[in-house]
């Protein structure tokens, strides 16, 4: 039988279940839905959970999917020959329908003709208590030698979260020379070559977040294969990297570094971190994960990071992601094709953090080479007998130097340098750190953070409504009820009232909560602010004036005017969500939103700030739907039928089993719990006052709706009028000219600055070239230059060298307390000289470090100025060794 590819590994999966009534469920998003527990889809059964409890129906009773997954806990080991964190899962599921008897034999069916793989090599592990399972495997034809039983640990399996659908499983091995041995309960080392490739779960029961097992209303199937290790035993090769789904990727990053994979095992290794990283950050952003500082953002910067780092052990040091980006879009766009329009997105995304990362491996990498060194110097002259020392034991009993969690903190708030990275690079050389000590000091930073962010907050004591029944909700449908008030707490500071029905809206979903007026025949309860808590109650808080008692009747009535203006935000936020995706792709989507009477906030994830033609795109589609008078509705549907609509959905939001969907007319379906206008034509002109850069990958634009656009543009136009005034034009009419003429005079005006500057850099040039000392034939500069920025002295390093003609440049310079450091060595005698060495020794001298792998060109920096005469000094001692002829 011809070799299979992971193409027809693919192909045959599906086309085997479907054969046998399973319909084709597409994978899910990276970013799981409905499903907070988790950061990133990790199995291939995460979004059939629902169906499996029993919350919502199952449209089929049968499904077959390829997964896209990914697990966060193998990032460290990602390099070896089996590890990844992106992956595919191959699975079949069974809602209710069939079970053991007829999935064993299936699972077996598949493995022997479809895979081709020898029944007489395949393996199968069980629970312990599993006899259901262990005869059916004898009944499919596997013998009882090669069905082995394990507890828990190895064949239970357990939900992705703390709690959900459970059970026993059943995996099958598969025995092949080359591999490491995975088999429970093996020496290490052994050599069976015994490789688990198939997971089947009998899920019949549900773990709660205590742990506790209960039974499932009916008994389903599970099951799991990685495509990449189908892949890999149906192919007889030792390594998953060796396969058609890495093997373009390696290649692409073997031509990008100039080396080729199979000969040194350093690179092979890094070749690997960049062929499993760049499928990984490519498919993350593609389901619209950005790098950033929290939760799945970091993960993507770490694995993003983790790359460049391996890139630059190649000596990769140019940018080089969006090649690797490329190549994997070329091979998974066949069952992907959402490549084709998000490709370039991706690589603006994965550029902006490649070129942000270079800029912190400048500024931190200097920072971690003076840790290290202090490190070492501290443990070389204390010696390992000072228990004085931070040290540490390693495993063969010898003390190791460390450097203290609290300088890793430092470093990771000074310059984002990430501690995994500081902790990998402090491994390579031999030093360790406490984690503990890291994790203290940044547990004191957030409690110094949350302490600071504390502002005037209304607070409800812990159970202070707990035996009044929840609020009856009539936000959607009305501004005014009639009700009764049933807890009213005013005994601290700011009142809080509780109402038997309200049509208060309460904070939440990014809109504020109502204002309005609470009446009885006795007094009003001002209301200030309304939000929910925990226990379904809508607190309106607020003021008495005049005697309120609960039990007695009152007149609930909203501030009508303030209510309309945020509802129309929050349908312009509607229209303006679904325009971002029309005009930007379908990879943008909500990360945060402000919703009130005066304006609306939206946050997206987007690589860079728009330009004014996709910001004029975005604002003609909003006020062309609003001239389209499109109706505003809602339903209460169960959440397969929200999917099933294509309802937008908040990633990372927890959602009950009958969601809200708002459509406006046939353009814009969200999940929303908001109050909303009922045609988009009351919104009247929407106008996008700001777009601008919240974070890394993340954006931020105001707008405003109705009279608040209408004030908006009024007051700008106000401020044009005084411009216009100030630059003695007649009328804005004018101020293109006025301004036009400004910008000529500024301009020639700088030239000139820029003259003068580079006059004086030739000067300056000259003065140090003639003081220069010759040096075993070497004409060498090495001065500090106040007042100079790292930009400045990189140009005077130059104009140096050009009147040098041949020599070492060493300068150092000093600009808000900081001491930059530029080398430069001229070409012919960089076969003798390194400018990174240079500028490391040198750096390291004044407290801080540098270097790079240019001969030529190198900059570091110091941090005590105290020590920078000494160590620009010791520049000539540096060339005088370098320099020395042979005795």
């Amino acid at each position: 039988m011809p070799s299979r590819s992971s193409d027809d590994i693919r192909a045959a999966f599906i086309e085997f279940w479907q054969a046998r009534g399973s319909h084709l469920q597409p994978s899910s998003s990276l970013i799981p839905h409905n499903d907070p527990t988790v950061l990133l889809t990790t199995a291939g059964m995460q979004q059939f959970v629902p169906y499996f409890l029993g919350k919502e129906r199952a449209p089929h009773p049968r499904y077959v999917s390829v997964q896209k997954c990914f697990r966060t806990s193998d990032v460290d080991e990602v390099g070896d020959r089996s590890h990844l964190t992106f992956f595919e899962m191959l699975g079949n599921f069974s809602v209710g329908d069939y079970f053991k008897k007829e999935v064993i034999p299936w699972a077996l069916e598949f493995a022997t003709t479809a895979m081709g793989l020898e029944q007489d090599r395949i393996w199968i592990t069980i629970h312990t208590t599993d006899d259901e399972a262990n005869a059916i495997w004898l009944e499919a034809g596997i013998p009882q030698e090669r069905i082995k039983r394990f507890g828990d640990e190895d064949n239970w399996w357990g939900p992705p979260g703390k709690s959900g659908p459970c059970g026993p499983n059943s995996e099958l091995y598969y025995a092949q020379p080359g591999f490491a041995c995975g088999f429970p309960g093996d020496p290490q080392g052994c050599d069976c070559g015994r490789l688990e490739f198939w997971n089947l779960v009998f899920m019949q029961y549900n773990q709660d977040e205590n742990g506790l097992r209960t039974l499932l209303p009916q008994p389903n199937v599970d099951t799991g294969m990685g495509m990449e290790r189908a892949t890999v035993v149906t192919q007889g090769l030792e390594s998953i990297y060796d396969t058609d789904l890495f093997r373009p990727v390696i290649q692409a990053a073997e031509a990008i570094a100039g080396v080729a994979y199979g000969h040194n095992t350093e690179t092979d290794y890094a070749l690997r971190v960049l062929a499993d990283h760049a499928r990984a950050m490519t498919f993350l952003v593609l389901d619209g994960v950005v790098p950033g500082s929290g939760d799945r953002d970091y993960v993507l910067r770490r694995i993003v990071r983790r790359a460049i780092r391996y890139a630059r052990r190649l000596g990769i040091e140019r940018p080089f992601l969006g090649e690797l980006v490329d190549t994997v879009a070329d091979r998974m766009r066949e069952h992907y094709p959402e490549f084709a329009r998000e490709t370039a997105r991706i690589r603006e995304v994965l550029a902006a953090e490649e070129e942000l990362f270079n800029r912190t491996l400048q500024a931190g990498s200097a920072q971690v080479e003076r840790l290290i060194l202090e490190a070492r110097t501290r443990f070389a002259d204390l010696g390992q007998v000072n228990t004085s020392l931070p040290l540490e034991t390693s495993g063969q009993n010898h003390l190791k130097p460390s450097v203290s969690g609290r300088d890793v903190f430092d470093l990771y708030q000074t310059y984002g340098f990430p501690p995994e990275l500081t902790e990998e690079i402090l491994r390579e050389a031999g030093i360790t750190f406490d984690w503990s000590d890291f994790d203290a000091a940044l547990d004191a930073e957030r409690q110094r953070a949350r302490q600071a962010a504390i502002v005037h907050t209304h607070q409800t004591g812990e159970g202070e409504f707990a035996n009044i029944p929840p609020t009856e909700f009539l936000a959607w449908t009305s501004t005014q009820a009639d009700t009764r008030i049933l807890a009213l707490q005013s005994d601290t500071g700011t009142a809080r009232l509780v109402l038997e029905a309200s049509p208060f809206y309460p904070e939440g979903g990014g809109q504020v909560g109502d204002t309005g007026a609470i009446r009885t025949p006795g007094g009003v309860f001002v209301v200030e602010d309304t939000r929910p808590d925990a226990a379904g109650h809508i607190i309106h808080y607020g003021r008495v004036e005049g005697e309120l008692r609960p039990g007695e009747l009152a007149r609930a009535e909203v501030d009508s005017g303030r209510r309309d203006r945020s509802r129309r935000h929050h349908t312009a936020t509607h229209l303006l969500h679904r325009a971002l995706k029309d005009v930007l792709g379908e990879g943008t989507s909500q990360q945060g939103s402000y919703v009130g009477p005066d304006q609306l906030r939206f946050d997206f994830n987007y690589p860079r700030g728009l330009d004014a033609a996709q910001l004029q795109a975005v604002t003609d589609i909003i006020n062309d739907r609003s001239m389209d008078d499109l109706p505003v509705h809602w339903e209460i549907v169960p959440m397969h039928q929200a999917r099933q609509m294509g309802a937008v959905m908040m990633f990372g939001e927890k959602y009950g089993d009958q969601v809200r969907v708002v459509s406006i007319g046939d353009y814009s379906r969200e999940l929303c719990g908001g109050t909303h206008t009922h045609h988009s034509g009351q919104l009247g002109s929407v106008t996008v006052a700001s777009e601008s850069g919240i974070g890394s990958g993340k954006r931020r634009i105001q707008a405003f709706a109705g009279p608040a656009a209408l004030a908006y543009l009024q007051q700008r136009l106000r401020l044009l009028n005084r411009v216009a005034q100030r630059l003695g034009a007649r009328n804005p009419e004018e101020l293109d000219a006025r301004v036009d003429a400004f910008l000529s005079e500024i301009d020639t005006l700088r030239r000139e600055v820029q003259r003068r500057q580079q006059q004086q850099a030739h000067n300056a040039a000259g003065a140090l070239a003639s003081g220069a000392r010759v040096v075993n034939g070497v004409r060498v500069v090495a001065a500090a230059v106040e007042g100079t920025s790292r930009d400045d002295l990189a140009r005077l390093a130059d104009a140096v060298r050009d009147q040098l003609q041949s020599g070492v440049i060493v300068l150092a310079g000093g600009q808000d307390g900081r001491i930059p450091l530029v080398a430069e060595v001229t070409h012919d005698l960089t076969d003798r000289l390194h400018a990174g060495m240079l500028v490391k020794e040198v750096g390291a001298r004044a407290g801080g470090g540098g270097g790079g792998n240019r001969r030529d060109f190198a900059t570091g920096q110091g941090t005590d100025a105290a020590k920078l005469g000494a160590a620009l000094q010791h520049t000539f001692t540096l060339v005088e060794q370098a320099t020395q002829p042979p005795s």
